[in-house]
């Protein structure tokens, strides 16, 4: 069968928005609002498109597989936003805007092409895969049904408004009665909010009153950077632990002390080898609660659930980045580090209390 439909034609539409940049920066110099508006667009095309694409591995690889698969898209990610930012900078600087959205769309019209030889596989639902096919753990499989049809299939043709809101309200309510995925995933967008805002806003004034300048910032985030992809790497090619809900929860503690111990570094060096353990804790993190909640969705709910899972993990960001600044301003840029590094300690701590997560196998399976 083809790819997932809304991976092609998410990545098709961002394709042309590229274009359109180009286009428009071609023949002149395109006003703020115009921009602004592309931006949007170009945003809601991504609300689609991620977690659609993050979707895809349950149709290309088998489910104690899937952390092993989320792994490479870390590793991949990591690598292309290093590798990307001083290309864009080579070509703004030789070429002009033009060029650079040329080449953007030039990208992504090489990823609609992956997505088209793309070939996929049957899944099978999650209620016969692992130890339930075996008949060990009988019991420990329960889950929802797969809800309801898709909007299209209900009407008959183009899904309208009041379908599209169905199905939003079914994919909360599936993620909502499942027994992995709802702990799963209040735990991702808990743990989000004790150190998004603290490295994407507070580590810069942290910088600036420790005296470590820009330098120490890139100093830092590097070391954070380096470590969560070696951790990918080692995922990549050991695959996922075997109790792999377990393994994730016991990395929150040890992210929430050195999140805390950026803070408390007496020196520029300590704090890079504090951001070096953060980047080990969210490099295993990502792919290993990634595949399990892959693993864990119904096939005919896992868009839902990436989407859902999206939102977990990004929503928050927005009043967490708001909050750090009126944070740091009442009391010192430290502040929110040690705040959050014992938020998220707690929420480790909390987590392995709940006995879906911390029983979890790699293939969603619990014991």
């Amino acid at each position: 069968p083809p790819p997932p439909r809304a991976a092609l034609v998410g990545d098709a539409a961002r394709t042309v928005v590229m274009l359109a940049v180009a286009a428009l920066l071609l023949l002149e110099q395109p006003s703020a609002a115009v921009l602004i508006a592309l931006a949007v667009v170009f945003g809601v095309v991504d609300a689609v498109f991620i977690p659609a694409v993050g979707a895809m591995p349950v149709v290309l690889v088998a489910p104690d597989e899937l952390s092993r698969v989320t792994a490479m898209r870390q590793v991949v990610h990591r690598a292309t936003a290093v590798a990307g930012a001083p290309l864009a900078g080579w070509l703004i600087a030789t070429t002009n805007l033009s060029v650079v959205y040329l080449v953007c769309a030039g990208l992504f019209a090489v990823s609609v092409a992956a997505l088209t030889a793309t070939r996929t596989r049957s899944r099978t639902s999650p209620t016969t895969t692992g130890s339930a096919a075996t008949g060990e753990d009988a019991g420990q499989h329960e889950r929802p049904t797969g809800g309801e049809p898709e909007a299209a299939t209900r009407t008959g043709g183009r899904p309208s408004a009041r379908d599209l809101l169905d199905d939003v309200t079914a994919g909360l309510r599936y993620v909502r009665g499942h027994h992995l995925l709802l702990p799963l995933l209040v735990l991702t967008a808990v743990a989000e909010l004790g150190f998004a805002g603290a490295i994407n806003v507070g580590l810069p004034l942290l910088a600036d009153a420790s005296g470590w300048g820009p330098q120490g910032v890139g100093w830092t985030l590097g070391a954070w950077g380096a470590a969560a992809a070696l951790a990918s790497v080692v995922l990549t090619l050991t695959g996922s632990p075997r109790r792999a809900g377990l393994v994730g929860v016991c990395c929150l503690p040890v992210m929430g002390l050195a999140l805390a111990g950026i803070a408390l570094a007496p020196d520029l060096a300590t704090a890079v080898g504090a951001a070096a353990f953060l980047g080990l804790g969210s490099g295993v993190i990502a792919p290993v609660f990634g595949g399990l909640t892959l693993a864990a969705a119904d096939p005919d709910q896992v868009g839902r659930v990436m989407s859902v899972a999206s939102l977990a993990s990004l929503g928050g960001a927005p009043p967490t980045y708001a909050a750090t600044g009126v944070l740091v301003d009442l009391t010192t840029p430290a502040t929110p580090f040690l705040l959050g590094g014992a938020f998220v300690t707690a929420t480790g701590l909390a987590a392995l209390g709940s006995r879906p997560i911390r029983t979890a196998r790699r293939d969603a399976t619990t014991t």
